[in-house]
């Protein structure tokens, strides 16, 4: 899927939005298929690695070319040991540009899972996704903080003035927001239920306070005996939807991109 979106030079959600949950469809359909399976210690290794980062790898890297094409840059990089304020090695998937400070942030997250064998002791519908939302959400917006944080003591170490309301007081994330680099989260969220669904908003909406954008696109079984084929929740809301905010992002790298004289 992801080398037809090369191929096609995609470079919006709605180009590759029904190849998506196709991929997502047949990826989760044989995750489900090992459930009752005995496996071997290489098929357990290699269940965990497609369960824990499969999906999580390949939907940063699909949005990752999205916006190496909508903005027309080269790339969005990956940086390993980029210091905090705190954290002195934070890994990052996809920064612009590819050095000297960033300027710009891709995080991307995948949650919800089918029962594989890996868990014969989750309900049939599989993990919802609401359940791993939370994690991620804490773990983002220590992230931005820890950044921005380093960004801004090293601007004061430069003899530039400190930005208003950082973390000693004020508004916190009016000071976030003024402080680069900008962060995007983006989301795909396989929800089982309207309470699973709503538990994800009220997550994406906590994440909106700590980070730049958050865009959310959530997806659900298309009825309860076909667990493994999907389609998008219409319903979310229209400064979260992936689409909007994935446009936006690309906006912003636009105006990243160096000036051609």
């Amino acid at each position: 899927m992801y080398e037809r979106a090369k191929g096609a030079a995609a470079a919006s959600w709605p180009q590759v939005e029904d190849d998506f949950l196709d991929a997502m469809s047949r990826f989760d359909s044989g995750l489900a298929a090992t459930y009752g399976v005995v496996l071997t210690d290489s098929d357990r290794t290699q269940l965990a690695a497609d369960v824990q980062n499969g999906k999580g790898d390949f939907f940063n890297d699909l949005l990752a070319l999205l916006l190496e094409n909508c903005a027309g840059i080269p790339n969005l990089y990956a940086r390993r040991k980029v210091p905090g304020l705190i954290v002195r090695d934070h890994n990052l998937d996809g920064v612009y540009p590819e050095t000297g400070r960033i300027e710009f942030l891709l995080e991307a997250k995948m949650m919800g899972t089918p029962r594989t064998a890996r868990s014969p002791g989750q309900k049939p519908g599989g993990r919802p996704g609401s359940a791993d939302v939370g994690k991620r959400v804490r773990e983002l917006a220590f992230k931005s903080i820890d950044l921005k944080g380093e960004y801004s003591r090293l601007r004061v170490a430069e003899g530039k003035l400190p930005t208003a309301g950082g973390p000693g007081g004020g508004d916190l994330t009016a000071w976030l927001r003024g402080v680069p680099p900008r962060i995007y989260c983006f989301m795909a969220v396989r929800v089982l239920s309207e309470t699973d669904f709503q538990a994800t908003l009220r997550w994406a909406r906590a994440a909106q306070q700590v980070l730049d954008a958050v865009g959310l696109y959530c997806y659900e079984p298309v009825a309860p005996d076909s667990l493994t084929r999907y389609r998008p929740r219409p319903d979310v809301p229209v400064e979260l939807q992936l689409e909007r905010v994935l446009h936006k992002a690309c906006l912003d790298l636009q105006n990243l991109k160096p000036t051609q004289t």
